[in-house]
This record gives structure tokens, C-alpha cells and sequence, in this order.
């Protein structure tokens, strides 16, 4: 099966290491139409492989593309603070640095935190959060500066959105 799953049409690779009957289920829960179905497979996924941050992941997707914003956001949480008791890295993203873990290492802990950090910032900025937003995107580009994850015109998106809100605001003061 080679570890890919098809969602929304289109090729997700998943962690070399997936347990076979893993793979299917997220293949299977690939090919369901019905969100609600997908979801009970996810879930059920979940239980079944509950240290497997790729299930995670695939949960928080879905609850994003069915603009299921509060609770793509509640599973991203699930996700860092998965990811970061695996990695041995702080649960709070604001107090990580560089040399914290092996952020770019292919198929690391760490890599799937950054994407699920990304996925945070993205999220937030879907629910109009945009000073939280920036603040996880602007942490994603310190842990990422080469910007392999391409958190960057998020970060873009955020600050031209906090930049009109000043402008506004400014002119409203003068006004």
C-alpha cells in the first residue's frame, strides 16, 4: 500500500511507519463521501493507534475542510501536545527555540509539529484571529527560517491583515 491515502482526491503520504491495518482504515475513511462517516472512521482510528500523529492529523483536516473551525482547532491542540510528548519538547510552542528539536528532520516528531503549528496559525486566521494567528506563524518562521514548511504567506496574510486594522484605526482616531 506504500502508506498513501487518498482524501479529498488527492495523494496523502502519511509516516513511513504506519501500521498496515492503519493505512487501510485511512484509505478506506478516504474513499467515504459522508464527513460524519470519515470522522467515525477517524475517531475510531484514533483509539485504535492513539500515539500515531498521522490520524491526528488527518482528523484536524477534515474538521478544517468542513469549516469545522473550533474543533479543527481543539484537534490541532490535541496534535502539538501529542507531538510534543513524543518529541520531548515543550507543550508551549512560545517557549521553543532552534535548538529545541530537530525541526526539519524528515520524518520526525518535530516536522509534524511544525506542519500542525502551521495548521494552527491557518485555522486561526479562518476564525478571525489574526494577532493569535501571527503570533503561532510568526513562532512557526523562527523554528523554520529556510520556511521548508511554508508558514510564510500566512504570516504575510496576517500582518497585511493587522496592518489595514491599524490604518483603519488610525484613521478613525483622526477622524
Amino acid at each position: 500500500m506504500d502508506n498513501i491515502a487518498l482524501l479529498e482526491g488527492k495523494q496523502r503520504y502519511f509516516s513511513d511507519n504506519l501500521p498496515d491495518q492503519l493505512s487501510l482504515l485511512l484509505y478506506q475513511a478516504s474513499t467515504k463521501s459522508d464527513p460524519l462517516e470519515k470522522e467515525h472512521m477517524l475517531l475510531d482510528a484514533l483509539a485504535r493507534w492513539p500515539g500515531v500523529l498521522d490520524t491526528y492529523i488527518a482528523l484536524y483536516k477534515l474538521y478544517f475542510r468542513t469549516a469545522r473551525y473550533r474543533e479543527a482547532e481543539c484537534q490541532v491542540w490535541r496534535t502539538l501536545n501529542e507531538a510534543s510528548r513524543q518529541g520531548g519538547f515543550s507543550r508551549n510552542y512560545r517557549l521553543l527555540s532552534r535548538l529545541s528539536a530537530p525541526w526539519l528532520e524528515d520524518q520526525s516528531v518535530a516536522r509534524l509539529y511544525l506542519f500542525s503549528l502551521k495548521a494552527l496559525g491557518v485555522i486561526r486566521l479562518r476564525r478571525g484571529r489574526v494577532k493569535l494567528a501571527h503570533g503561532v506563524l510568526s513562532k512557526l518562521l523562527e523554528l523554520d527560517p529556510t520556511d521548508e514548511i511554508g508558514g510564510s504567506n500566512f504570516l504575510g496574510i496576517a500582518e497585511s491583515i493587522l496592518e489595514d486594522e491599524s490604518l483603519h484605526s488610525a484613521e478613525e482616531a483622526v477622524a
